[in-house]
């Protein structure tokens, strides 16, 4: 696989553990969590834009309630997870899904994750509070 995207998330009690995008030849996507008891071991070994082979990640559901991308799976690696670094050529940099205003308006769009679109906010109209303290 291909690594998309690499990110850190702190939690209100300041517990920080990764997450990550990972995509294969075919451009299918996958969310990939590494919990906070794993981050040391692989913090400074995952960059973006790497490709490796990932063995012994454990797969779940992915039910989110927010999803970064439409896999119905998503990998959460555990303390026998291995990472090796190799070059694959045959799996593109970027990877967008292009998704068309029109249909965005039509509402022929998922709800539950971003979408990749070619524009720019021109305003922000309102904004819906969901919780305390989180917009």
């Amino acid at each position: 696989v291909r690594i998309m995207d690499v990110w850190s998330v702190v939690n209100n009690k300041g517990i920080e553990h990764l997450e990550m995008i990972v995509m294969d030849s075919l451009g299918d996507r996958i969310h990939v969590l590494i919990r906070h008891d794993h981050l040391l071991k692989w913090k400074e070994v995952i960059k973006e834009n790497m490709t490796c082979i990932i063995n012994n990640g454990s797969v779940y559901n992915n039910d989110f309630q927010w999803k970064v991308c439409d896999h119905s799976k998503k990998c959460v690696f555990l303390g026998g997870t291995t990472m090796k670094a190799i070059e694959l050529q045959n799996i593109p940099h970027k990877g967008y899904f292009f998704k068309d205003f029109g249909e965005i308006l039509q509402g022929k769009c998922k709800t539950d994750r971003p979408e990749d679109i070619i524009g720019a906010v021109s305003e922000i109209n309102h904004i819906q509070s969901n919780t305390p303290g989180k917009k």
